[in-house]
Formats: structure tokens, sequence, C-alpha cells
């Protein structure tokens, strides 16, 4: 056997890892290009803000919109449902129908029936 005969072109493989890392790099800038010239002309497209939005940014977005606390809105929830089911209060004043706390009519019904 001829021990000067290798089984990998070494000088092929290197020129092909140049010429794809030259690639890669040459894509990578014509991808920054393509996206700056995308991000201009998008930038010419949309519209100015108008002076009112530009000197007051807070402004409320449209609904619906996320909740800024929801464990406290939770709460607050829940606590005018307690309300609502522990008290007594007019439901109709003109007819004379009345909310009663559940438990006092559960005990009315325990007691008197349906």
């Amino acid at each position: 056997m001829d021990e000067t005969k290798q089984d990998v072109n070494v000088r092929a493989v290197t020129k092909f890892g140049l010429g794809l890392s030259g690639g890669i790099v040459l894509v990578a800038f014509l991808m920054w290009f393509l996206f700056d010239r995308f991000a201009a002309r998008e930038l010419r497209r949309s519209p100015q803000p108008e002076r009112m939005e530009a000197s007051n940014p807070q402004k409320v977005p449209p609904e619906p919109r996320l909740q800024p606390n929801p464990p406290m809105d939770l709460k607050e929830f829940r606590a005018g449902e307690d309300a609502i089911l522990n008290n007594y209060g007019w439901i109709d004043p003109e007819k004379g129908i009345v909310r009663i706390p559940v438990s006092r009519a559960m005990e009315l019904v325990a007691k008197e029936g349906l």
C-alpha cells in the first residue's frame, strides 16, 4: 500500500469550510441589510402620533384590558358576592321583593318547608 495516499482531501474540505463560512457571513449581512430596509420602510408608512398622544403616552388602551391587579380584583369580587349572600337588601322596593341571607333562608326552609 501507498503510505502517501490519504482518505480525505484536506485541501478540498478546507475550501468547502471556508466557502460555507463566507456564505453564512454574506447571508447574515444581507439579512441585516434587508431587515434594516424593511424597518425604514415601515417607519415611513406608519402614521406619526398626534401631538396629544406624543405628549401623553399614558393613554388607556382600548377594551378589553388586562387586569392590573388580579388578586385584589378577585378579593373585591368575592367580598361583593359575600355581601349579597350574607346580608339583607332590597331587590325591588316597589313590589316588596327583598333579599335575605342564605343561612336565614335555609333556616326558614328547614322550619317551614317549601
